[in-house]
């Protein structure tokens, strides 16, 4: 397994190219490179039985293979359906120590796997890190293969699933394969989305399997009729099967090596090849498997029975058909019970020979066969899913609405949002349809769109938000129903806000929204509206005082009409006005308790929201990580996808400022995998890039910022996202300090709605001029540092012209300003090249460690052990920052920093490694040359071994250095060494003293 050599594919014909390809991911993931590839191609193309082919190779060389399949099931989907059959797989044929082993490691295995008594439907994505325990257990025993065959069917939760473990690539010996059908997927489907989001990731890559050439068609014919195939039969399968290996099968199925040609009665069209053995089965066989095709899901014998009892067909005659099916390779057993389509492209394919209204009765049969069916929890959500499909398919459109409603409440049940929202959708299609004769007022309809409008934007669709609030802006009738019309008003400004339909807050729609509720002063809706009107103000700074008054206004009104949602609206709106003000504090807790109330996660978001901005500076950016960790916890047990990606990528941030970078990266895995509406997604990859970029992971970074602009074109004028730090700081990892100055300079205006985000735009803009200026100094380029000191003085003055002031304290105890103001003032000292500035950088680095802002910490630092050295400070001055930079960079996994400190000493020639004394109590593990030796002496040693010098060994041990020199000759003596050089020698090539 440690090549790339690939041994010949028995039952593969050509593939030669592509077989190596694959081979060599699996070959990589095995020398500790995890991959993941996508092979795709026409249905029939040969995808399976190549990766099957290479994954029976690699099993021959020690790997285990984990083999799982998206099965098409409808609307509805069970949840990991395909991780769960490559896990359950693995456990049946793995050997008892190595099944045992990872079992153990992993003992909520048994919530997951259903031959273990697992029950995956309850909070589905929390059982995600289940599934990436298990096969970490697994890989830590031997390679693994990861297959999921037939992706484009897969549920959402194993696809999920695939982007978590593809996201956590370390260094796991782990490859994942997955196959897609090109054909399946429509324009505008989700599955597009996702999967130009993981193959932009380093670690993914694609393979595209292409139609047969001749040679490799004429190949396949020897290989399935048992010789060489006459030359005329070769030319005429490849012109009816144009290179696609499923349909040469079919075409040549029954033949023999001397048969020269097809037969006469095939048909020549594609669709024609797919339909030829369907068409060798007798009359009544052929419509039994159309009645299979109607289901659109492997079905039961008994309800297949059932369905052609109602078509005259008896079971006698169904039990043949399945027989003649399977033996002529058209359908195949799925489980003990079910049957379907060995490719089920056939199914589509059956499914069009209906003529219009030919199904409508078969449709009708289906349904009445699942209505004498019942079931529990999500199998009861899927039969009832299935119902209301197969009733629309029956035109009975009453039905199908009634049954589409139910689902929607079983979805509701079992906090399935998804599901919830596709059952809704189906509904709001059919509504109008069914009540088009209805002339009473569109309540009902109204409040199924509101219903649909607030899943959807629970789950991230954003599209169908906007529709469902458009759609009821219609139907609304304002003097009959002012409220709601306020309601809805409200609701689709917003909507259009966040699908960038409107570049800024509608202040025209959110006050006709209050003037059709202001004659009910003592409503909900009056008091929300209010509410929105003040964030309105407040976000875009278009009035301080004026989001103080509506906030006020908001807060009484609410209390007026009793809403636990217009209090929390209210109160949220109170604290965000009040910021500056010690009110923030209590109004931003009110918010929050009522929220809880509400029960709704999105206003659970938006009182998090102001709870946020009232401790962010006041030195609780740790409460604020518990906030954002409470928050995804709960919105994930409550379904809300759109809501837990927010709290994921805020959480990263969060977690990326305090220097907590392993945890970020677990926090951005999780949001890639929920997040779906643009600007929560935009919130996950910010923290994504900001994380690459900080390990040196250019390439990732650069394909997160332009995942970015895909989503969001004027991203970094959007207030609120943080973005244009995150963009600034990407652009200086990549050395392009003047494209960060340009961007910093152009948006600062826009971001200063949050003044603290706008001061850390200043701080870098004065890091990109000074690494300009540095780089023209060192090209001897006077005219470029003039530009780079120009550039900063512009955006200075760009924020001295915004209000509030640069760096103005929100309250007393704010630690983040000041030390992003000490930072800023480094920096500038470092763009004018100060002759004195490593008191600048000593007051930086001890605001930033006061503030808690690890990374900042360690790249000032960093400048300041660089600053020391340049005015000729003693090696044991500039070793403490020094060493400390060095040692944030590693807790925090920062590549690139770690490599500039480690530069840096090298041309100091100051030892970076710490010291690690011998944690035992006794001395019975030490080797003899040191068996001797007290505990001081130990110290003593560890510290040589680590190259102090004695004047930084007496500071850490708190002795003299004459002390330490004393100490020194008596190790000298009792291991017969003649230096300390000799000595440290000796205890590093004997191992000790060992690290804790």
């Amino acid at each position: 397994m440690g090549g790339v050599a690939v041994p010949p594919l028995p039952g593969i014909a050509g593939r030669v190219e592509e077989g190596k390809v694959l081979a060599g991911a699996i070959s990589a993931a095995v020398g500790r490179r995890p991959c993941a590839m996508f092979v795709h191609g026409e249905a029939g193309v040969g995808k399976t039985r190549l990766v099957r082919a290479v994954c029976d190779n690699a099993a021959a060389g020690g790997a285990a293979i984990l083999w799982g399949r998206g099965v098409r099931f409808g609307a509805v989907d069970a949840p990991y359906v395909a991780l769960i059959a490559a896990l359950e797989g693995w456990l049946e044929s793995a050997e008892p120590s190595e099944r045992a082993s990872a079992l153990a490691a992993v003992p909520a295995a048994a919530e997951l796997l259903p031959s273990l008594g697992g029950q995956p439907m309850r909070s589905t994505v929390r059982l995600l890190p289940v599934i990436d325990g298990l096969l970490q257990a697994l890989v830590s025993q031997r390679p693994a293969v990861l297959v999921v065959d037939d992706v484009q069917w897969a549920d959402l939760a194993s696809r999920d699933a695939i982007t978590y473990l593809v996201a956590g690539f370390r260094s796991q010996r782990l490859a994942v394969l997955t196959t897609y059908r090109d054909e399946e997927i429509a324009a505008g489907d989700p599955l597009n989305v996702w999967l130009a989001d993981l193959i932009r990731l380093p670690s993914v890559s694609s393979l595209r399997l292409a139609r047969m050439s001749r040679d490799e068609t004429e190949q396949q014919l020897s290989l399935l009729l048992g010789g060489q195939a006459d030359p005329d039969l070769v030319s005429a399968v490849v012109q009816r099967s144009d290179g696609n290996p499923y349909f040469t099968e079919l075409l040549v199925h029954g033949l023999t090596a001397t048969d020269q040609n097809l037969p006469a009665d095939l048909p020549a069209e594609l669709t024609g090849a797919l339909l030829a053995a369907w068409h060798r089965l007798d009359d009544p066989s052929r419509e039994v498997v159309r009645l299979l095709a109607v289901c659109g899901r492997p079905a039961s014998v008994d309800d297949l029975v059932e369905v052609a009892a109602a078509r005259g067909i008896d079971a006698e005659k169904v039990t043949v058909a399945l027989v003649e099916a399977t033996k002529n390779g058209i359908c195949m057993a799925h489980g003990a019970e079910l049957c379907w389509f060995r490719h089920p492209l056939l199914a589509d394919v059956l499914n069009a020979t209906f003529v219009p209204g030919e199904a409508v009765p078969v449709h009708a049969a289906w349904a009445e066969a699942l209505e004498s069916r019942t079931g529990t929890a999500i199998d009861e959500l899927r039969r009832v899913g299935e119902l209301a499909g197969h009733y629309e398919g029956a035109h009975d459109r009453a039905a199908s609405l009634e049954a589409s409603l139910r689902a929607a409440d079983l979805a509701r049940q079992l906090k399935a949002l998804p599901e919830e929202a596709v059952h809704l959708r189906r509904a709001a299609r059919l509504w109008p349809t069914v009540q088009a004769a209805d002339a009473r007022p569109p309540d009902g309809e109204l409040d199924l769109l509101e219903r649909l409008a607030s899943v959807s934007d629970l789950v991230g669709d954003d599209e169908e938000t906007l529709a469902a609030w458009s759609r009821s802006r219609q139907l609304v009738d304002e003097r009959r129903d002012p409220l709601r019309a306020s309601r809805i008003v409200r609701e689709a400004a917003f909507a259009e806000f966040w699908t960038g339909r409107r570049s800024s807050q509608s202040f025209a729609a959110l006050e006709h929204a209050v003037r059709l509720s202001e004659p009910f002063p003592d409503s909900a809706e009056y008091a929300a509206v209010l509410a929105e009107l003040s964030v309105a103000h407040n976000w875009t700074a278009a009035s301080f005082e004026s989001a103080q008054l509506y906030a006020d206004e908001a807060v009484r009104a609410a209390h007026r009409s009793g809403s636990h949602d217009a209090l929390a609206r209210a109160y949220r709106a109170l604290a965000e006005a009040y910021e500056r003000d010690e009110r923030a504090d209590a109004a931003s807790a009110e918010a929050l308790h009522h929220a809880r109330l509400t029960g709704h996660p999105g206003r659970m978001l938006h009182a998090r929201w102001a709870r946020m901005a009232y401790l962010a500076p006041r030195r609780r950016l740790a409460d604020i990580a518990q906030l954002d960790a409470d928050g995804l916890r709960e919105t994930l047990d409550e379904g809300a996808t759109n809501v837990a990606a927010f709290h994921a990528g805020d959480l990263a941030r969060f977690l990326l400022m305090l220097g907590r970078h392993t945890e970020a990266d677990q926090a951005v895995r999780t949001g890639l995998t929920l997040a779906r509406a643009a600007t929560m997604r935009a919130v996950v990859r910010l923290a994504a890039a900001l994380l690459a970029a900080r390990r040196g992971d250019l390439d990732q970074a650069r394909l997160h910022v332009q995942r970015l602009h895909e989503l969001i074109p004027d991203l970094e004028h959007r207030p609120g996202l943080w973005a244009p730090p995150t963009l600034a700081e990407h652009l200086l990892a990549e050395n392009r300090p003047d494209q960060a100055l340009e961007l910093l300079a152009h948006t600062i205006a826009v971001q200063i709605v949050r003044p603290r985000v706008a001061d850390e735009m200043l701080m870098l803009s004065a890091r990109a001029a000074a690494d300009l200026a540095d780089q023209a100094r060192d090209r001897r380029d006077s005219d470029g540092v003039t530009r780079a000191r120009r550039s900063l003085d512009d955006i200075v003055e760009r924020r001295r012209e915004l209000q509030p002031p640069a760096f103005a304290r929100i309250t007393s105890d704010d630690l983040i300003t000041p030390a992003v103001e000490a930072l800023h003032a480094a920096e500038t000292a470092r763009c004018l090249a100060e002759s004195e500035t490593s008191t600048l950088w000593a007051e930086a680095v001890r605001r930033c460690a006061t503030a808690e802002l690890r990374w900042d910490e360690a790249i000032a630092s960093r400048r300041w052990a660089q600053a020391l050295l340049s005015e000729g400070a003693s090696k044991a001055t500039v070793a403490v920052p020094l060493r400390s930079a060095y040692r944030l960079a590693g807790e925090m996994s920062a590549g690139p920093l770690r490599h500039e400190v480690e530069k840096l000493a090298t041309v100091a020639r100051i030892p970076l490694d710490e010291p690690h004394p011998s944690s035992a109590d006794t001395l019975d593990d030490a080797p003899e040359a040191f068996g001797s030796l007290t505990r001081r002496e130990r110290e003593v040693l560890a510290h040589l071994v680590a190259g102090r010098t004695y004047a930084e060994t007496a500071a850490a041990l708190f002795i003299s250095e004459k002390t330490v020199s004393a100490h020194v000759s008596n190790l000298l003596r009792k291991t017969g060494t003649s230096s300390r050089r000799d000595v440290a020698a000796l205890a590093s090539r004997l191992g000790y003293p060992s690290p804790d």
